[in-house]
């Protein structure tokens, strides 16, 4: 059993780069981060390919599936499939650094 979903995992991936590439306060991106957890909660990992979250403000986020365009107003926008990448691609971590990730759970017959 994971302590995060893979749901939380892409949020904090998002909340990351918007942080690193636009320099923000992480803190002030709670209420945006939380909406796009709630968007992302129910959703296939596969149906995100192609998608960007779009943030019209610091209290507010949006799903964009593939192919759709936000053409409202001014906004910051993180595409998904490069996170989405690097939670499919096994072995980005070595074995024995994923191992702290999971509880340890007794297994009887």
């Amino acid at each position: 059993m994971a302590l995060f979903s893979w749901q939380t995992i892409l949020a904090l991936r998002v909340l990351n780069e918007v942080h690193q590439r636009y320099g923000v306060e992480v803190s002030g991106w709670r209420s945006a981060i939380a909406q796009l957890q709630t968007l992302l909660k129910g959703r296939s990992f596969p149906s995100l390919w192609g998608a960007v979250a779009v943030f019209p403000n610091a209290q507010e986020a949006l799903l964009y599936l593939d192919g759709e365009a936000y053409t409202k107003d001014t906004c910051l926008t993180v595409g998904l499939t490069r996170h989405l990448e690097m939670l499919a691609t096994p072995g980005e971590l070595p074995v024995e650094a994923q191992l702290p990730l999971f509880p340890a759970v007794a297994v009887r017959r």
